[in-house]
């Protein structure tokens, strides 16, 4: 528990990893409201009760003057959340604490010391730790520990999960979890809305919220979650096809929140492979997130030129913006792409084959900050294209136009003349490139840091030019004859 940038590529890859939390520790029905007796501490998620001997009663910890609490790096649980197989989380066993227990030099370090090497655990450790005794109990459940959660396991019963943890952690404070503010779920499959109704309930400063993968989920508890977490600023909901609006709950609309002002304060949002997105959902969610400025749409198919006017015409800070194998977007779209002028720094539209000169001129026109741009298989782009772009984007630093066959080492020439700062270069699948367009490239762009040449027919000595001009550059290639 406890990590696109702006995500820059369009293909990614999560890694799973195997949780040792068996299914049957978190198969019993959970009633979250602890009995506490004057002598003997009960805590209950089920029929079954485990009785705790009283400890005495130990002040909250707290950091001591000069020294800051420590906060966590990522908790991650990949290994497992310590719990009972009555759905209990366990207090440390009173043995642990007999006459026979030696002390450690650990015994000796300090509060804010122990809080300090606490913050460096992975979670499943932490709440490892919370066993060895009531000190160490109280220490790693400190808040200042859990200011992250993240977990990836396609077999986790997470909404379980979510409510045994939000529920220990609000322990302190009125039934919220204030000192949480990322969740990260990316994987977890069995993810459902009674999850994220969990987090919407407890988790009022909730910035940050990842839910990739997670395909049971809908609109309705994602209403909830944007509803009572004000505070939410990052939103990935990438390859979630029930996914297809975003707004507040008609409750918030109504009250008109102050905190909201009916406005959903999001800035990034990824909404790649949603499926079910369509142009009249895309206008609801532009018109409700106002302040996004970095946008990611990547297949989303049903998405039109309608839906990119939608966006263009609502979110002016938008930064970064993808509709990557969105083929209804066309140069219409592009041109409506060009009204955030000065303010786009980041343009995908990979495999967009509608896309032509006409709309690279207008954009271009325009959008004469551009740094990225990735129009790797519009096929009707030519090199009329990429002067415009050579000549209006002169500060450009990454540009991906694979696969685009009509395009000669003329439009190369330009672009080496032009853009100077260009680091990343893809040319693969560009069939009239020759070593002539390359050794260009490498000669007026000498900071180029990656150059994929793959499928094109480039000599050895036009490779071993380039590895001389631009020595810090990777480059990537399908010719065995190079080394």
């Amino acid at each position: 528990m406890g990590a696109h940038n702006g995500k820059h590529h369009d293909t990614e890859s999560t890694g799973k990893t195997n949780s040792s939390l068996s299914q049957s520790d978190l198969s019993t029905t959970m009633d979250f409201t602890p009995t506490i007796t004057k002598t003997r501490k009960t805590v209950s998620f089920g029929e079954e009760t485990e009785m705790i001997p009283p400890y005495p009663p130990r002040k909250l910890y707290q950091p001591r003057n000069g020294l800051k609490p420590a906060i966590s790096h990522s908790h991650k649980v990949y290994a497992s959340v310590h719990v009972n197989g009555d759905g209990t989380i366990p207090y440390p066993s009173d043995k642990k604490l007999g006459k026979d227990r030696r002390l450690s030099p650990f015994d000796l370090l300090s509060d804010d010391l122990v809080v300090k090497i606490f913050s460096y655990l992975p979670t499943d450790q932490l709440c490892k730790c919370a066993c060895v005794d009531r000190r160490w109990y109280d220490l790693s459940w400190e808040p200042h520990l859990w200011t992250q959660i993240e977990m990836s396991n396609e077999n986790l019963d997470i909404d379980r999960v979510l409510r045994i943890l939000t529920w220990r952690l609000s322990r302190e404070t009125p039934n919220v979890c204030l000192m949480l503010e990322r969740i990260k779920l990316s994987g977890c499959e069995k993810l459902t809305n009674r999850g994220l109704h969990v987090i919407a309930k407890r988790c009022p400063e909730l910035t940050t919220l990842e839910v990739a993968g997670c395909y049971n989920i809908t609109n309705e508890a994602l209403y909830e979650v944007v509803s009572r977490c004000p505070n939410l600023q990052h939103l990935d909901i990438t390859g979630c096809p029930c996914i297809t609006c975003i707004a507040l709950t008609p409750e918030a609309t109504m009250r008109a929140c102050p905190l909201h002002g009916k406005q959903i304060s999001l800035q990034y949002l990824d909404m790649t492979d949603c499926y079910g997105l369509e142009d009249a959902g895309l206008r609801v969610i532009a018109s409700n997130c106002r302040e996004l400025t970095r946008l990611y749409l990547r297949r989303c198919v049903r998405i039109t030129d309608l839906g990119v006017q939608y966006v263009a015409s609502n979110c002016a800070m938008l930064k970064e913006f993808s509709v990557s194998d969105c083929r209804r977007v066309t140069d219409f779209g592009i041109r409506e792409l060009a009204k955030l002028g000065a303010q786009l720094r980041y343009l995908s539209v990979v495999h967009c084959d509608q896309v032509t000169d006409v709309g690279i001129k207008s954009l271009t026109k325009y959008c004469g900050k551009l740094r990225y741009l990735n129009i790797r298989g519009c096929e009707l782009v030519t090199d009329t294209g990429v002067e415009y772009l050579a000549r209006q984007c002169n500060k450009l630093r990454s540009l991906d136009i694979g696969k685009c066959s009509l395009v000669t080492d003329r439009g190369l020439e330009v672009l080496a003349l032009n853009c100077p700062l260009l680091k990343k270069l893809s040319l693969k699948s560009c069939e009239r490139i020759t070593d002539r367009g390359v050794q260009m490239i490498a000669a007026n762009c000498t900071d180029l840091q990656m150059l994929n040449i793959q499928d094109c027919k480039i000599s050895t000595e036009a490779y071993r030019f380039v590895k001389r001009h631009c020595k810090r550059c990777i480059i990537e290639h399908t010719n065995p004859g190079f080394c």
